[in-house]
């Protein structure tokens, strides 16, 4: 099986890391609105709410390992949907994912019900509940759990017994210490963390096997490509850059190249199979996440669009060269060392839009094919 390609960093990234004076300095300003008392001994078991998105999922990852910290011995169950339920599989603490069913309408009302009525047989101690919404904390009052801790967000710190104050007061910050700022309802938050993603030996074993039986050359440089992003044009790159990227990539490093991402997807990765000269294997909709986490880490380097992926990438060691459109990489931008942003700061970014206003989407067309391949060039040169 192939090396990976970067060697964990030792001072950067690990657990024990200080905060940067300035996020520590906004955590100082939160303030807890507490309506009952807790003793951490006490804790016994936690339920984790989690954020319903892959790359907000990803980047929680320090809050949740944070935990055991302050609850040592604390069995997690984590509380999730679908599609990011398995960002938690196989993370160090994590005893189960609990699949989230929708509220009613989305749901019979009588089996939301029923599925509530487990969660309170459950016997919960603590919900942490990361989502902003209303909802999310609704969900952890019915089931019963007699401490409650979250953010005051959406009009429900009286649904919350541990109501964290001032989240705007994180504005500018990235989303990594937003989540971090929960934790203050614990006591004092002094360490920071990398989001770190954990895949089995198995899986990766059938990643190289997939990726064997599609084309790639184990002795090969293996470049990905994630075109799409869930969100909207507005954080895509534009199809034939991609394309024109990767047949330069292939011919001056030999270089195969495979494409990664949802089913979505799909149509943008034809295009861009279709204007290469050298087909790319293409694995777009074809892999399960798990998968596609395992295939990251046998890549050399992951050319991408501000996506979920974009996340894992880099929460797998994976060098990454990201190209941001109408988002804030301040505020979402990939959380390693490992990773070049290319971004515009024009007057109107980030506006934070699915699509441009003014139609031109100058923000991704300022960002030229020499300019990413010369970030990739760096990854793919520079000593281990």
């Amino acid at each position: 099986m192939k090396r990976l390609p970067v060697s964990r960093p030792i001072t950067i990234g690990n657990h024990h890391s200080p905060l940067p004076q300035a996020v520590q300095a906004v955590l100082e300003t939160l303030t807890v609105a507490r309506r009952r008392r807790f003793f951490p001994h006490q804790i016994k078991s936690i339920l984790v709410r989690a954020v319903n998105w892959l790359g907000d999922a990803i980047l929680t990852l320090p809050t949740l390992g944070q935990l055991p910290r302050f609850f040592p011995g604390a069995r997690i169950s984590v509380l999730a949907v679908d599609r990011v339920a398995p960002v938690f599989a196989h993370q160090p603490g994590v005893a189960e994912i609990i699949p989230y069913l929708p509220k009613p309408p989305q749901t019979d009302l009588k089996v939301w019900w029923q599925y509530i009525v487990q969660l309170r047989r459950r016997s919960f101690d603590l919900a942490v509940v990361l989502p902003n919404s209303l909802e999310s904390a609704l969900i952890a009052r019915l089931a019963g759990i007699p401490h409650r801790v979250g953010y005051n967000t959406d009009g429900r710190s009286w649904l919350l017994t541990q109501s964290v104050q001032g989240p705007e007061k994180m504005a500018g910050l990235h989303q990594v210490y937003r989540h971090v700022g929960i934790l203050t309802a614990f006591g004092w938050v002094a360490a920071d963390g990398l989001p770190e993603l954990s895949t089995t030996q198995a899986e990766r074993e059938a990643a190289a096997a997939l990726l064997t039986a599609a084309g790639w050359r184990p002795a090969a440089k293996l470049i990905g490509l994630s075109p799409g992003a869930a969100y909207g044009p507005a954080k895509q790159w534009f199809p034939d850059r991609f394309a024109a990227v990767a047949t330069a990539l292939q011919e001056k490093y030999a270089a195969d190249i495979v494409l990664l991402g949802a089913a979505g997807d799909r149509q943008v990765a034809q295009t861009i199979v279709s204007t290469m000269t050298t087909p790319p294997i293409n694995l777009v909709g074809q892999t399960d996440l798990r998968t596609a986490f395992a295939v990251l880490q046998h890549l050399d380097l992951l050319i991408t669009n501000d996506s979920g992926l974009m996340h894992a990438a880099a929460a797998l060691w994976t060098p990454l060269v990201a190209i941001f459109g109408s988002t804030d990489p301040l505020a979402t931008g990939p959380f390693t060392p490992f990773a070049s942003v290319l971004w515009q700061p024009l007057p109107c970014n980030p506006c934070l839009k699915r699509t441009c206003p003014e139609g031109h989407y100058r923000c991704l067309d300022l960002i030229t094919v020499a300019e990413v391949m010369a970030q990739a060039e760096y990854w793919l040169t520079r000593d281990v």
